[in-house]
């Protein structure tokens, strides 16, 4: 069967491989079209031009800054782009205090999820009071989206549907809130909707 992924995702990675570093090491395989790194998941993707060569580099031992990647670092194909704006929600107000393992703990009570994650600042490490879940299926993310504001550690958190980039338009009065996903390399938008008699 022909490989036809040509992105590599690379867990695990120290603080000191950075994009230029990757990038160096895996165009000794082939042709590099980007390198997205991800300090704070430890984790990087490398996307080559021509998937035959992202197969060629799979098959091989990598050493950067003197670390042996198959054995301390994990370096595998990347999962396929997938559609994941109807099954990705941004949840607001959450507990400074609540853990990553608590927000997935609770989310995953409405079906599988892909990815549940606390956003942290980068300098204190501490919560910024929001975070993402991404579920398998969209009816998951619909069921959640069913009550707009959901009891986590005694704290009322509100919930929201995140649209990707792509699919929103110019409206004149400018864009909404929006972030980029390194995991899966795209921008989605926060859909903000009012609550009668809340706002």
């Amino acid at each position: 069967m022909k490989f036809t992924n040509p992105k590599l995702v690379i867990n695990g990675i120290s603080t000191e491989m950075d994009e230029s570093i990757l990038r160096r090491h895996f165009s000794a395989y082939g042709e590099i079209k980007h390198v997205v790194v991800d300090d704070k998941k430890a984790i990087a993707f490398v996307t080559f031009v021509d998937p035959s060569k992202a197969q060629i580099s799979l098959q091989q031992q990598h050493i950067i800054l003197g670390r042996k990647l198959n054995n301390q670092v994990e370096v595998r194909p990347a999962k396929p782009k997938v559609e994941i704006g109807k099954r990705k929600i941004f949840v607001g107000g959450l507990p400074r205090s609540i853990t990553d393992e608590e927000f997935k703990g609770y989310f995953e009570k409405f079906g599988s999820i892909v990815d549940a994650v606390v956003i942290h600042d980068k300098e204190t490490k501490r919560s910024r009071g929001f975070g993402f879940v991404t579920y398998e299926a969209e009816e998951s993310a619909n069921l959640v989206l069913r009550t707009n504001f959901h009891l986590l550690n005694n704290k009322r958190v509100e919930v929201k549907k995140v649209t990707p980039r792509q699919e929103m338009a110019p409206t004149g009065f400018g864009f909404p809130p929006y972030y980029y996903d390194p995991y899966f390399q795209t921008y989605f938008y926060v859909v903000w909707v009012p609550i009668p008699g809340f706002y």
